[in-house]
This record gives C-alpha cells, structure tokens and sequence, in this order.
C-alpha cells in the first residue's frame, strides 16, 4: 500500500511539474496577437490641405474603425474603462490569479458558470484568436498568448491596442468610431457621461447599442455608475446626476457623420488624381487640394457651360506653383451623365489648338532667336500643301512678337516653329511634360497649331514651370527668358478680371475644344470646356467661354491672397538696334532699323538676310514716289504687279484679297508690301504718295 501511494504521490509531482512547465513555457510556444489585432485595418479618410474630411472609406471587413493613440483618450474614460473591466489591469502580469480563483469558488458555489476572470490583456489577446465556441483549450490558448503579448509590450500598448479594437455594435469598432458615431464627437472630447455608457458596452455590444435599445443601454449605464461609485471615481451624489440626465445622443435618423462625407462620385477624379498615396496604408491620406475651392470652381464652370448652348461639359486643374500641389482638380461637371460622366477629362488626351504657341515662342526666346519686339509676318504662307490660316481668314501683316502671340495669329506661330525645326520644338514639349503617344511626331508643322493632343493637367503644369518667381532656379537666362514669355503674354488683360495676370486660349479645329490657361507667380490655372463624345458647338471659343473662366478662378484665388507681384530679374533686358525686316540685331547691312528689347543674358542672334543677294522677288507696279489726283477724283487707280514668286499684297498693313491685281490709293501717303508665299524670300516693299497738287 506504502508502496502505490508513493508511487502515486510521485506520479501526481510528476504531473504538476510537468503543468508548471508547460505553463512557463506555454509563452514562448505561441505568437504575439497584437500583430494579429492589428491586421483588421482601420478606416481610411481623405481630407484637403486644409484637414477637411472629404471622403471615408470602411476597412475591407466592412468596419468602422478609427485608431487614435492612446494620449487621445481622455484618462477620465480609461479610468471609467478599468473600473468596468480590469481594476487590476496595471497591476498583473496579464492573468489576474485573485480573479481566477474568485471566479472558480463563484462558480463552484452556484454550479454554473456565473463569473469570469477575463482581463483587458486576455481579452485583447483574443481579439487575434477566432475560435468560436469558447472551451478549456481555448481558454489555455488565449492565456498563452496574454502572456507572450504581455512580455514583448508594455502596458500602454496594450490598452491602446483594447480601446481600438473593442466592438460596440454592429460594425462599430473601438472607442473613436463609437464616440463618432453615438455621440458625433471625437473620443478625445469624451467626458464621464458620455464614457458610462460607451464603456458599458463592449460586455455584449449588439444588444445594448444606444440606437437601436436605449433602454437596455440606460441600465447597462446604471451598472457602470454603482462601479464607478465603488471605485472612488465619482460620488454618489455626482452618479444620481448622471442617472437623471439624458444621454446627449447624435440624431441616429441620421447617418453618422463618417458615413456621409463626400462621396467617390464627389471626389473619385480628385483622389485618383494622386495614385501614388493610395498604395500606401495611412488612416488619413491628406490630399493637396482645397475643397471649398474645388466646389466654388466646379459651380462657376457648370454655371458657364450651362450658359452656353451645346457645351456639356468642363474640366479644371489649379496648381499652387510654390509647392507643386494640384490645389483643384474639377474632371466633369456630372459624374452621373451617360454622356462619358465617369470620364476624367483633366486627364484626357484633346486637341489643344493654339494653348501650345507659347512654349513655341519660350524655345525661340531661349535660343536667341526672338524677343518681344521682333517684328513676324502674318501673311498667307504654304509650306508644301500646308497653308495655316487664322480664325476668321484675316491676316495682319508685319507686327511683334507680344503683337502675334498675345492675339494668337497662326502663320507667324507656324513661320516660328518651321525655323526652329520641329525635332527642337518636340523635344522642348518632351521636357515640359508634353509627351503624348508618338502622334506628335506625325503632325509637322501643324504642332504649332494643337493638333496634337494633351491633357488639361499636363499642360497646366507646363505653364507652372515657365512661371517666373522667386524661388525659380535653373539658369539665369531660363528666369530672363520666362520673364519676357509673360511680359507678352501679358499685353492684354485676361477677360473676368484685373489682375495681372499671363495667359492663353486655345480652340480646337472644329470648335470642340475650348482651352484657357492662365498663370501668375503663385498659381497656374489651366480650364477647359467641350463635350466628352467629341461634338463641336460654335460657343466652343477659348476666348469667348474658357478665358473668362479662368479670369473668375483667379478672382477666387486671390480673395485671400496678396496681389500677384512679377518678380523679374533686375535690369533682365536692355535697349538693342534690331533689324526692322527680321527682328534679329541689326547687321551692317540691314538697310532699316528701330530701337528694341533684347535679354541681358541670352544673346540675339544678328541678322544674315539682309547681306545676302537682293531676292528676285520685287515690286513692279507701282513704283514709289508722288502720284497727282486727276481733277475731280478721289483716288487713283494703280496696278499691283511684282516679279518673282507669287505674292499676298499689302497696303498700309492690311492684306488684299487673294487675286487683287489693283488698288485704288487715296490722297496720302501709303506703304505697299509684297509678301512671297514662299517663307525663305524676303518681304519687297515701296511708299508712294497721293496728293491733288
């Protein structure tokens, strides 16, 4: 008998050596939960520059969850919180033994389960263990991996782990989503009130949820208040006050706030506009934009496209020039239209018309081939069986640089662009981060025209970078070169406001597209206005509807902005002798000249024309000098003929229909020029005379 008792005493020893051993051990076999709690990703919400939420978005189990360090939650609800679920939470290892053996004696005494020792550790350990039914070995698991989470992180950690994953209903998850969406607040603004009734229902969340049982909530609360009395924390006079006040709910007839800001319709474009923040995981993204602005923008283009017959649509992209940021990006004015509302037209590729000419003229200015005051033809002109022509077919002879592009004229853009070779002109785009796909290539000497197409926001950013400020950097001949780029483009102020302010329109060929852009030292605004099927409509005018836009978006911007200031190089340009015939400097041989701007630090280059052989090209008729008016006659009747290459006449700088053979002069003096359709020859001019003496 001695014998088997030994041997069982032995045997028992055994056994609880080997339990001890297992629970030591039990730690070092399991893994950390938090990694595992912290797998159920929180809610993502999109706000503005300016913290504005615009756009929520539920995690990919569907839950509402906001994580929010622990320093945000008031102490007065994490001390409501351990009076309710773990008094001794800063005081065990993560298993509350005084707990345990309470909780068995209890449920030996009443021969039922009808007391828990589960602690704030054990129960966020568990939120990494999905067993469904809950059984010794569960228990023994979840034991395990408090104490291996208890061992690799602090205290601090762990509750903040607990507030954050807690469940309160539904697919209410942790104490900011709950606070946002039973009271319409932050947690960090919580007080004792509001936290007797959050905290008292994570015990069974869905059936004591305020909204849907707010009775059964308001008892729960009566339970957290005799604790909170218990624990020292309030009086029992300060516990009476809470129970006769009524909880200061949200209006639950209503969505919570996070379920109803913004919406992807709202800012699908905006957030797809920047993919590069979506691949990361942050709980808020900040976007570059302003909202307000945005909305403001979206309003006045509808407004102005609702104006306009058989224009649908419209786009827009702002750029703050200092940071780079895309401030506003407006890609349809109707999300919801059959007519291509999902399409994003700040970034589809159009016909940009003549939005382009004055990279072109940028380009000529940087390689010492132009300045402001360089006279240009704007005449017929044919380059094999191309012969550009302007809007309305009229065409204005010789005029500047600021003169020809300010106005738009198409024959000096493409004479500009044949001079400095379309592989330059494409390469120049290609750095401006004009690129589309190859056709720019195939389109010639039309390039210089828009018939290529880009997008709003590429070209937008384009005119950001030609802006002259401060901060510019790059060469100072780039600085100089942009600073006279606005000067020209300057020369007339942009319809809708009066501001200074550089700009350019654009029209496509066919009135389908209609194009602004527009830009000052802090801001560059690009605007478009069309249909997204392609269909033309005669309002389809850049002057006419895009340029007043922009003028009215630069109002805006400025309201609560200090006025642009151009800050141009000191002493940029200077006074120089330039050829009246080429606008380059003059050479000895230029037989006119006239006093104009060049740039300090690119240098012009010097006329050759002019010392080469007289060109065939002449007037015949009439030949210069005095003319006498026959009595009684107000005009005199003289024959245009000239020799060489054919040609568009002149007189006094406007152009004669195509085939005029003569011309009747009036008394005055008069200058006749014969401009060669072909661009290399020279243009022949003489003055005359008509008098009655």
């Amino acid at each position: 008998m001695r014998a088997v008792l030994k041997k069982g005493l032995f045997a028992t020893s055994a056994l609880a050596l080997a339990a001890v051993a297992a629970w030591v051990a039990a730690p070092f076999c399991v893994d950390d939960p938090i990694p595992g709690v912290y797998a159920r990703t929180p809610a993502r919400t999109w706000c503005d520059r300016n913290g504005v939420e615009l756009y929520c978005e539920r995690t990919w189990q569907y839950e509402w969850r906001f994580d929010i360090p622990l320093e945000e939650i008031p102490k007065d609800v994490v001390a409501v919180m351990l009076a309710v679920e773990d008094a001794r939470f800063f005081r065990h290892g993560g298993i509350d033994y005084r707990s345990v053996c309470r909780a068995v004696f209890q449920n030996l005494a009443a021969g039922r389960v009808v007391s828990g020792a589960s602690t704030i550790s054990m129960q966020t350990a568990a939120m990494d263990y999905h067993s469904g039914r809950r059984n010794l070995l569960q228990k023994i698991l979840q034991s395990a991996k408090t104490r291996r989470m208890e061992r690799l992180h602090s205290k601090e950690e762990i509750l903040e782990a607990y507030f954050n994953n807690l469940p309160f209903g539904g697919n209410i998850y942790g104490i900011e989503a709950a606070s946002r969406f039973y009271f319409g607040k932050h947690a960090r603004d919580l007080g004792v009130a509001e936290a007797s009734i959050l905290c008292g229902l994570p015990q069974l969340p869905n059936r004591l949820r305020p909204d849907r049982h707010p009775e059964a909530a308001r008892r729960r609360q009566g339970i957290v208040l005799d604790r909170l009395v218990r624990a020292g924390i309030l009086t029992e006079a300060g516990a009476d006050a809470l129970r006769r006040a009524r909880p200061r709910y949200r209006d639950f007839s209503q969505p919570a706030a996070f379920e109803r800001i913004g919406s992807p319709r709202e800012w699908g474009f905006v957030i797809g506009a920047t993919p590069e923040m979506r691949h990361g995981d942050p709980q808020v993204v900040r976007l570059p934009i302003d909202a307000e602005l945005n909305r403001r923008v979206t309003a006045a283009l509808a407004r102005r496209a609702a104006a306009a017959p058989g224009v649908a649509d419209a786009a827009c992209t702002v750029v703050d020039i200092a940071s780079g940021d895309e401030i506003v990006h407006v890609g349809t004015l109707d999300f919801d239209s059959p007519a291509g509302g999902q399409i994003d037209a700040a970034r589809s590729i159009r016909s940009a018309g003549s939005a382009l000419k004055p990279f072109i003229y940028e380009e000529a200015i940087r390689g010492g081939r132009l300045v402001a005051d360089t006279v240009m033809t704007d005449a017929p002109v044919r380059f094999g069986s191309y012969r550009p022509a302007n809007h309305g077919g009229g065409f204005s002879g010789r005029v500047s640089a600021t003169f020809a592009l300010s106005r738009s004229l198409n024959t000096p853009a493409v004479r500009l662009l044949a001079s400095l070779g379309e592989e330059r002109v494409v390469r120049r785009f290609a750095e401006l981060g004009l690129e589309t796909s190859g056709q720019v290539a195939t389109n010639g000497l039309s390039l210089a025209l828009g018939t290529a197409g880009y997008r709003l926001a590429d070209i937008t950013r384009a005119y950001a970078s030609i802006a002259p400020r401060p901060a510019a950097g790059g060469t100072a001949g780039t600085a100089s070169s942009h600073a006279m780029l606005a000067e020209m483009l300057r020369a007339l102020p942009l319809p809708g406001t009066d501001l200074p302010v550089a700009w350019k329109t654009g029209t496509s060929n066919g009135s389908r597209d209609a194009w602004a852009f527009a830009y000052t030292p802090d801001f560059a605004i690009g605007v478009w206005f069309g249909n997204k099927d392609g269909s033309r409509s005669d309002a389809l005018l850049g002057y006419e509807i895009a340029a007043p836009a922009a003028g009215e978006i630069a109002e805006m911007l400025y309201e609560h902005h200090a006025p642009p200031v151009w800050p141009f190089p000191p002493a940029y340009s200077e006074t120089a002798e330039l050829c009246a015939e080429t606008g380059l400097r003059a050479s000895p041989s230029c037989a006119a000249t006239f006093q104009g701007r060049v740039l300090r630090d690119i240098p012009l280059a010097l006329c050759e024309s002019c010392s080469r052989p007289a060109p065939k090209t002449s007037i015949v008729s009439p030949a210069p000098g005095k003319y006498r008016l026959a009595d009684g006659h107000e005009s005199i009747d003289l024959p245009l003929d000239a020799a060489g290459a054919a040609v568009s006449w002149f007189v006094d700088g406007r152009l004669l229909p195509p085939g005029t053979s003569s011309f009747k002069f009036k008394k005055g003096r008069h200058a006749v020029a014969a401009v060669p359709d072909d661009p290399a020859a020279p243009t022949s001019r003489i003055v005359l005379s008509v008098s009655d003496e």
